[in-house]
This record gives C-alpha cells, sequence and structure tokens, in this order.
C-alpha cells in the first residue's frame, strides 16, 4: 500500500550495497504520466555510463552499442564513432536493444557488482516491463541484483505489471517480499526516531497505532504533524489522541501542508502538475518567478521533508512521496489543473524549442490534459511522440500514445479523416509488433473503410496488409475481410507500377487466392509480381514478392522453380537485411529439399534457419523452427523428441501463428498418434477443425484416413465421396495436395475401390520419386509407397512390387523408420496375399514388426504380428551375421542439463546427434537404435568402425578449438556375430558390446581385443581384462590411440 516504506527499504539496501563495495543504479518510474518509453532503464543505465571509464565501457557494450543508443542517447554520445545498427525488422532489433542490455548489465557487473533499483513499477511503461522480464531470465548468474518495488494494491489482473509478475515468479532467482504494517513495538521505535525523543507516552502509541495500522508514512506524518501543532508533548487520554490524530494518511499530508505558507503551497500546487520529479528551471517559469525565489519558496517544504533533493541531477527536486503530489494535485480545482497543463505545456515547447524529440511524451500529456483549445496540439505531440517510441522500439508505448492521439484528434470538429487514418495505421502497426495481432487486425480494417470511404487508395493497401499480417502466405482461413480488401486495394491503386503494388499482388497470389482450384489467377498475378519486384531494384520489396510467388505457386510439378525461388528469397532477404524473410526463404528451401528426399541438406537448411532464430528470437520464428523439428523428430521415429517438441508447438501456439496455429499443430499431433496407433485421440478433434475451416481441405483428408484406420469404414467413405468429385478436381493443387492425395490413396486402397484407385494412381505416378511433405505439419515417406497400394488395389502386384522397393530405398536413405516399417508390412502383406514370395513376405513382416516394437507402433506391431501368424506362426528365424557394433555416449550428460539450461542442450544435442550420424554413413556404419544421447552402431568391417570413432573424436576436438565447446563422448567397440532379426541384432555379441562401452572414459575409444586385432593401422594401450556385468568371465579390452595412429 502506499507509504508502506519500499521504496525506504531499497534505499537501506543501496546504502548497505555500497557500504560493500557494490555500484548501487537507480531509475524511477514516471507516476504523473509523459514519461519517455524505457525511462527507469534510461535513468538508471545513464548512471553506469557516467560513472564508468570509457574503455572498460566500450568492452562492457561491445557489439550491442548501436542498439543501446537507440534507447541511451548518451551512448553516442561516448562513442561517436558507432556504426548504424544492422536492420533485421522491429522485432528483431527489440531483441537485440534487449540482449544489449543484459550483456551491459552483466559485464559491467562483473567488474564492479551491481545492484539496480527499479522504483515504483506500479507506473512503468509496459515496454519496461518487458525489457525486465527478458533481463531477468538473461541474468541468471550474474553479479547483478535487480530491485523493483511496487504497490500492489493498484495491480488490476489484466494489467502488464500483473503479467510481469506471473512471469518473473517463474524464474528461479526472483524473490518476493511483502511488506505489512510495523507492529505496535516498531511503530514506538519509528515515533522515537521521527520525533527525536525516547520519552513517548504508551497511550499515544496505541492511538497511533491503532489509526495507522502501522503504516511507516502515516506514523511519521502523524507523528511530524502533531509535532508541529505542539500536542506531541501534551498530556492526553486515548480519546484526546484519537481526536487528534488525522484519519487517512492523505489528511495528515493536508494537515502539514496548511501549515505552510500560501505561496510555498500554490508552488508546490504547479510543481505536483509537472510531475513526481520536477525542473527548477521549468518551474520558476511557469510560475513567473527567478529560480532563485523559488528554492527561497520551496525550502519550507524541503525542510519540512515533503521535498527531497535529486541526488544525480542537479537543479531538479522531488516530492518526498508520490502521495504528497497526489494529495496536492487532487485537492486543485480542475479548471485550475487544466489552465496549469496548459501553462506547463506551453513552458516547455518555449524551453525546448530547439530539442523536443525527448520531451514529446511530456509535451503530449500537459496539452492532452488541457483539453478544449489545446487538442489539436495534443494530437500532433502524442502522433510524434507514438513515432518515436516505435523508433526506439517500445511499441506497447506507441500503443499508448497512438490512442491519445486518437481521442485527441475525436475531440476536435471537422475531424481530419486523412490524418486519423495514417494515425490508424500507425496504432495497427504498433499493435502488431507488440503481439496483439486481433487488435491489430480490428484496427487496421477500421483504417481500410476511412480509406474507402475518403478515396484513399495508398492507404487503403497500406491498411490491407496491414490486416493481412507479417506472413505473406497466410491465408486467412474463414476471415470475411482479407480477399476484399486485398482485392479492393489492388483495384483502387490502378495499373501504374509501384512496390506498393507489387506486395498487394503478391500477397493475394500468395494467401486467399491459394486454396481457389483455379491455379491461374495466382500464378498470374504473382509472377508480375516479381517481375514488378525485379524491375524495381529493391531488395526488400523483391524478397517480399518472391516470398509471395513461393507459395502462391507451391505445386507438386515445379520442384525445381521452387528451389530457385527460395534460393534467391535467400538472396533478396539478405540484401534487404530483412532476416525474418531470409529465415522463411530457407524454410522453403528446407521443405522442397524434403520433398527430394535429400535429408543431408535438409538438416544443413535447420541448422542455418536456428542460426536466423537465434539472432531473430521472435515466437513465430521459433515456432516454424519447433515445428519442422517436431516433424522430422516424428519422421525418424523419434517419438518421445516429437512429443516434447508438439507441445512446445502448443505453447507458443496463438501468439507465434495467430487462429490458424491449432490445426497445424493437431496436423503434427495426427501424423504422431497416427505411427503410434493412438488415432482414437485426435479423431474428434480433426472432425471440428474440419468443420471450422472448411476450405482447408488436408483436414478432412487427414479425417478420412484416421477414420479409415480405426475402421469407421462409412464415415472415411462420407469424406472420400465429397473430395473425390470432378475425379478429385476439388482438391487445389496447393502446397497441401501430394500431401492430402497420398492420404486420400491410403483410404481408396483400404475401401477396395478400384475405379478411384486408378485415377489417383495416375495423378501420383508422375511424384513417385517425391516425400509427401505437408508443411507445417507432417511428412509420410515416399510417393510410391502410396503407388504400391493402389497398384494392389488395381490387382497389379508385380507394378505394386516395384514401387514398394523404390518406397524402401527411399525410405531408407532419408532414415524415416517408421515409413520403411509401413512400406515392409504393406510390401509383405501384399507378397502374402499373392503368394508370390512367402520367405520374402515373412522377412518383410518380421522387420516391420521389430521397428514397430522398438518404436512403439502399437497398431503396425498388432497388424505385423497377425500376418506372421497367418503365414505360420511368428517368425524367430534370422541370419546369423558377424558385425562390429559400436556404442556411444555423452559422459555427465545429466550435470551439462543442468549447468547449460533445456533449451542450450536441445540445440547441441541436435548437433551431436547430426554430426555423428553423418560420420556412420560416411564411414558405412548402420544405425540400429538410438535412445538419450546414445547410439547403437553396426559395421561390416572392423577397421571402419575404428576409422568412425576416431573420426568422431578428431571432429570433436575441432568443435572445441574453433567453436569452444564440444560434449564429451565414450565409444565402445566389440566385433562378434549376432542373429540378424529384421532391422535389428540380437545376440551376446550385442549386450557385449554395449558393455565394453560402457568401460570407455570421455574422449576415449575402448574396444575388444578381437576388435583391435582385427583393425591394424592404429596404436593400442592399457590392454587389461575387464569384468564385464552378466558375463562370467573378464573380457580382454584396450584403448585406442586415437590421436597417434601407426
Amino acid at each position: 500500500e502506499p507509504g508502506i516504506g519500499k521504496s525506504r527499504l531499497a534505499e537501506e539496501l543501496a546504502a548497505e550495497a555500497r557500504a560493500r563495495g557494490g555500484r548501487v543504479l537507480w531509475g524511477r518510474c514516471w507516476e504523473a504520466g509523459g514519461a519517455p518509453p524505457y525511462w527507469p532503464w534510461v535513468q538508471s543505465l545513464r548512471g553506469l555510463l557516467r560513472e564508468g571509464d570509457p574503455e572498460a565501457l566500450r568492452t562492457h557494450v561491445g557489439s550491442g552499442a548501436p542498439y543501446l543508443a537507440q534507447m541511451l542517447p548518451d551512448v553516442d554520445e561516448l562513442f561517436p564513432d558507432l556504426p548504424a545498427p544492422p536492420g533485421g525488422g522491429p522485432e528483431a532489433d527489440r531483441f537485440r536493444l534487449f540482449d544489449a542490455t543484459a550483456t551491459f548489465l552483466r559485464r559491467a557487473g562483473a567488474d564492479k557488482p551491481i545492484m539496480l533499483v527499479l522504483d515504483d513499477l506500479h507506473a512503468a511503461d509496459e515496454s519496461s516491463l518487458l525489457l525486465l522480464r527478458f533481463v531477468a531470465r538473461e541474468l541468471t548468474g550474474a553479479h547483478v541484483l535487480i530491485v523493483g518495488t511496487f504497490r500492489d494494491t493498484e495491480l488490476l489482473p489484466d494489467s502488464p505489471m500483473a503479467a510481469a509478475l506471473a512471469e518473473l515468479a517463474r524464474e528461479q532467482a526472483t524473490r518476493q517480499v511483502s511488506l505489512s504494517g510495523l507492529s505496535e513495538a516498531q511503530v514506538t521505535a519509528l515515533i522515537e526516531t521521527t520525533a527525536g525523543t525516547s520519552a513517548v507516552r504508551q497511550d499515544l502509541v496505541r492511538a497511533i497505532f491503532a489509526e495507522t495500522e502501522g503504516n511507516p508514512l502515516f506514523v511519521e506524518e502523524v507523528v511530524r504533524l502533531l509535532a508541529s501543532e505542539g500536542r506531541l508533548e501534551k498530556p492526553g487520554d486515548d480519546i484526546g489522541w484519537r481526536l487528534a490524530i488525522p484519519h487517512g494518511v492523505r489528511e495528515a499530508i493536508g494537515r502539514r501542508l496548511r501549515r505552510l505558507s500560501d505561496e510555498c503551497n500554490r508552488s508546490l500546487g504547479v510543481a505536483s502538475v509537472v510531475g513526481r520529479e520536477f525542473d527548477l528551471e521549468v518551474l520558476a517559469a511557469v510560475t513567473e518567478r527567478t529560480v532563485d525565489d523559488v528554492l527561497d519558496l520551496l525550502d519550507e517544504a524541503v525542510k519540512a521533508r515533503l521535498l527531497t533533493e535529486v541526488p544525480t541531477s542537479a537543479g531538479r527536486l522531488r516530492f518526498a512521496h508520490g502521495l504528497i503530489r497526489e494529495t496536492l494535485y487532487d485537492s486543485m480545482r480542475v479548471t485550475r489543473r487544466v489552465h496549469l497543463h496548459r501553462r506547463v505545456g506551453e513552458t516547455l515547447e518555449r524551453l525546448h524549442r530547439d530539442d523536443l524529440e525527448p520531451h514529446l511524451p511530456e509535451l503530449a500529456h500537459h496539452f492532452f490534459q488541457s483539453a478544449g483549445g489545446q487538442m489539436s496540439r495534443a494530437a500532433e505531440y502524442a502522433r510524434r511522440a507514438g513515432d518515436r517510441a516505435s523508433r526506439l522500439l517500445a511499441f506497447e508505448e506507441a500503443v499508448r500514445l497512438y490512442r491519445m492521439a486518437l481521442r485527441a484528434l475525436d475531440e476536435q470538429r471537422p475531424v481530419d479523416e486523412a490524418v486519423r487514418c495514417e494515425l490508424l495505421l500507425a496504432l495497427g502497426d504498433a499493435l502488431a509488433r507488440a503481439g496483439e495481432a486481433d487488435g491489430a487486425k480490428s484496427v487496421f480494417l477500421e483504417a481500410a473503410n476511412v480509406a474507402m470511404q475518403r478515396g484513399m487508395p495508398e492507404p487503403l493497401a497500406r491498411a490491407a496488409l496491414g490486416y493481412g499480417g507479417r506472413f505473406v502466405w497466410e491465408v486467412g482461413r474463414g476471415d470475411p475481410h482479407l480477399r476484399r480488401l486485398l482485392e479492393e486495394a489492388l483495384s483502387a491503386l490502378g495499373e501504374d507500377e509501384s512496390a506498393l503494388r507489387a506486395r498487394v499482388m503478391a500477397r493475394l497470389a500468395a494467401g486467399p487466392l491459394r486454396d481457389d482450384v483455379n491455379r491461374e489467377a495466382r500464378d498470374d498475378l504473382s509472377r508480375r509480381a516479381v517481375e514488378m519486384g525485379r524491375r524495381g531494384g529493391d531488395p526488400g520489396t523483391l524478397a517480399y514478392v518472391l516470398d509471395g510467388r513461393y507459395a502462391a505457386v507451391w505445386w507438386p510439378e515445379n520442384l525445381e522453380e521452387r528451389l530457385a525461388l527460395s534460393a534467391e528469397l535467400v538472396e533478396a532477404a539478405a540484401r534487404a537485411g530483412d532476416r525474418e524473410r531470409e529465415f522463411q526463404g530457407h524454410h522453403y528451401l528446407c521443405l522442397a529439399l524434403l520433398e527430394s528426399g535429400d535429408t543431408p541438406a535438409v538438416h544443413r537448411e535447420v541448422e542455418a534457419k536456428a542460426r536466423l532464430g537465434e539472432e531473430i528470437r521472435q515466437p513465430a520464428q521459433r515456432w516454424y523452427l519447433v515445428s519442422v523439428r517436431a516433424a522430422l523428430a516424428v519422421f525418424s521415429g523419434r517419438f518421445d523428441e516429437g512429443e516434447r517438441l508438439i507441445e512446445e508447438m502448443f505453447e507458443l501456439g496463438d501468439r507465434a501463428q495467430g487462429p490458424m496455429a491449432r490445426a497445424y499443430e493437431i496436423g503434427q499431433l495426427y501424423a504422431l498418434r497416427r505411427l503410434q496407433g493412438r488415432l482414437a485421440e485426435v479423431e474428434p478433434t480433426l472432425e471440428s477443425l474440419a468443420g471450422e475451416y472448411p476450405t482447408y481441405l488436408v483436414l478432412r483428408c487427414e479425417l478420412a484416413q484416421a477414420r479409415i484406420e480405426l475402421g469407421r469404414e462409412s464415415r472415411a467413405r462420407e469424406v472420400l465421396d465429397d473430395l473425390a468429385r470432378d475425379d478429385f478436381g476439388v482438391l487445389p493443387r496447393n502446397d497441401e495436395w501430394l500431401f492430402g492425395t497420398c492420404l486420400l490413396a491410403e483410404v481408396v486402397a483400404a475401401l477396395g475401390d478400384a475405379s478411384r484407385a486408378q485415377i489417383l494412381y495416375d495423378l501420383l505416378l508422375p511424384y513417385g520419386p517425391r516425400n509427401a511433405v505437408s508443411a507445417p505439419d507432417a511428412y509420410t515417406g515416399s510417393v510410391s509407397r502410396n503407388l504400391g497400394t493402389l497398384a494392389v488395389a488395381l490387382s497389379r502386384p508385380e507394378v505394386g512390387a516395384v514401387h514398394f522397393e523404390d518406397a524402401l530405398a527411399m525410405n531408407e536413405r532419408m532414415g524415416a523408420r517408421p515409413w520403411v516399417a509401413l512400406t515392409r508390412y504393406e510390401y509383405g502383406r501384399m507378397l502374402l496375399s499373392s503368394d508370390s514370395d512367402p520367405a520374402r513376405a515373412s522377412e518383410q513382416l518380421e522387420m516391420a514388426l521389430e521397428t514397430a516394437r522398438q518404436l512403439g507402433m502399437a497398431t503396425l506391431e498388432d497388424r505385423s504380428s497377425r500376418l506372421l501368424e497367418h503365414a505360420g506362426g511368428p517368425s524367430t528365424r534370422g541370419r546369423r551375421m558377424t558385425r562390429t557394433f559400436m556404442f556411444t555416449d555423452i559422459v555427465r550428460s545429466t550435470a551439462l542439463v543442468e549447468a547449460i539450461g533445456d533449451e542450450a542442450w536441445q540445440d547441441l544435442a541436435r548437433w551431436h546427434d547430426a554430426t555423428l550420424r553423418s560420420l556412420f554413413a560416411a564411414h558405412g556404419g548402420e544405425e540400429i537404435d538410438h535412445a538419450g544421447d546414445g547410439f547403437f552402431v553396426a559395421f561390416a568391417e572392423p577397421r571402419h568402425s575404428i576409422d568412425c570413432a576416431v573420426a568422431i573424436h578428431l571432429t570433436l576436438v575441432n568443435h572445441r578449438r574453433t567453436h569452444g565447446f564440444a560434449p564429451r563422448v565414450r565409444i565402445g567397440l566389440h566385433t562378434a556375430e549376432a542373429m540378424k532379426v529384421g532391422a535389428g541384432y540380437r545376440g551376446s555379441g550385442v549386450h557385449l558390446a554395449a558393455r565394453v562401452g560402457a568401460l570407455a572414459e570421455g574422449d576415449e575409444i575402448v574396444a575388444s581385443g578381437a576388435t583391435a586385432e582385427l583393425a591394424e593401422g592404429y596404436d593400442v594401450s592399457n590392454r587389461r581384462l575387464a569384468s564385464v556385468k552378466g558375463f562370467a568371465q573378464p573380457v580382454e579390452v584396450v584403448t585406442i590411440d586415437w590421436r597417434t595412429p601407426s
């Protein structure tokens, strides 16, 4: 509550910090309104800049200096040679500003511990609170203590401060201290200290304690009031004291103020209009006095402890408590306040006419409070202040200021609709940048209506693009306005070439037109947009229209064109400094390469996206990256990892992708649950979403496949009959066509619908060598598998066998273990039913069964087992083979996760897995299993296994040298005969190889003696007999000296 002592407690803590050799920084939020964005941070960091040595400061700010200078002009003054910050979009620039602030504090704190006080956070602008949330996450372990004070009595549940508190509470280092009133004993001590005497009557203490409830400010004000009235030392009973004590702290403050001279009170009243903290020059000018005269007048308020000096700002005074200012301000007549606000605004204009920029929020505030004829000035200053806040990346503050400008404009008659339209556009952009997508759309729609009514083509086009959001490819399914707005804008702009027209054309083609069955309109529009963009010479516009072109012509037959478009997009976006669209180009490349089955190139693109995503650090790009990694994890059979990543997608959700996020995420979950045999869990949600988004037909394709998988044939047929109209011509040829058509092929084959099977076979035949990709939902492997199932439905098993062999080769090459298993099952089932090769059928089914068991594919395991029983009982046959088995493992991985955190660990694990897999492939290794951070790999030749192990360690050493860190890996090798069953190996030799791996230390290769003898070329050491768990006899092992090949 007000007066509870939060600021005083922080001051005492600050004194303790200084006494211990720390540096104290102080930032106070402006309670009276009109403060610039990030004001508490500007105040506190300015103190750090002014105290520090220039060379040390240059080291502390580092590469973040250009970004810090956007918030702190003092940085530019200290380092006039700073380059302009590289472009990357407002959201990415804001991340860099926040990151630069955290880095500056961390480095400065390493030199000398810092205590940073942010006082009165309940009055902070939202952008300052967002910066606090960011810094709190980034400063774990730094020599920085942040103390924030606030009044929880002024917090509404939906306020920015309430959201910040909830977020901060999740940080492990956060501690929240709630202050309550003092006890009666503590009140006694405070009265004695304030009165300067220990002879305080207990009846007085009891009366003060009862009335103030221990509020320290109230206690002090009462004691000072009673002392000033000469009542403190007079005897009296409890009733007498209660009559003398004011009811409430404001009354106490008011009575103390009335003991000052009239002139002093008048000056204090003017000061209360200026703010909690005020400049003496401003106050002198408003009251038409000299600064010396004002100081003389206010001296009695300073002596009465109603005002205090501001230690770091000469020529400024501050009310000792916000309640003192509020009491003065609220006691003034409204007409007097309005008059004084105008006077203060005019004074600020006059005093700062050569540099109004830093004072724009103050000017807007005072003229807005002036009402009446000052609203035109209020609107102009609020607009300019909003523009400045946007440039400073304080989007939330810009929203507040643009809304103030609109309210001021609406008070004028007549309203200038052109100005109003521009303000609405600016407000919509600020809302979008602040992450308030729904609010932004509402404002852009209002701006578009104004522009249409007033016949303003360019504002209409900007409103339509703004309404469409930041993603050029977003279709806007279910949105009643997007297509109309874009078409109206395109018509209004006419035929003259411009960057704006090119963008509207691209947005229309890539968005609302993408679900149209007729492809000609979007092909033509997007092609002309790209031609216009190339002629215009602006790389930013070119990147935008290339993004639109890719999405508009995302067809199965033009893979080569799309690969070229995405490469050009990456290059144009890089030239424009548009990191978000550069990321999008890599995303397109990733998916196009995945269609072609080039998984090594896919992983390179994912890493490129990860690097850019780390730079951009926006929810949308993070969601994108997580979605691809989730789909790749499920595609390769890492279901646990896929589940975790899908959960992360759901958490990012609406903020990253808007209302369609749920549909995309359920598509991912459908793909996982299908492979796990748990489709019944997602069928109701699929049905609901298919109804909610009737033009997003891939949902209906997934629904049909789910129903056929669950045995609901009649309900699957209902969906199929609708989608099969006009020989499946109702399916638009867009990015979902190939994936959706493959799902329908499974439905048709399961229903034995030969006529439709022939139609789909002909449609899919050109795409057999493709991987069926749904962005961003899922991948279902080689299209040849679907062609095989359709060939079986057409009673052409010999053709089906060719397709299944092609599918096996492609799926194995891509590392798509679940889809290899499904292909083997379908191939084996066909071979059994045709009775053409029972042994081959059993072999395929055994391998499908083995993989299903390893991965947890319950439905496939059950079906494979039943088919094997039908073929003559469960097979236990296998082929005995001699292989060298390798087991790898990251040592002390649990401690490493705790040290670097979950997110960094996941990035490290992905790099580790991709690196080792590439080396396995390069040395002929067959990955059998991957669990946690370990691999089980088989090699046909012992020498190849040792070469691979050595290559792993050399790669890790090189990475440590170039990047500073790589995990320590241990490797065990053993050569033995084992039973080849399905995709795995069984036998004691496999178990012994795992035990040999457990004997190794980090950065060590331990091999059994048998393996070492079979592989020449490396020195060995530490030959010994080792006892291993589960084996009666000790085993001879050696250490491979991989650093010194012989």
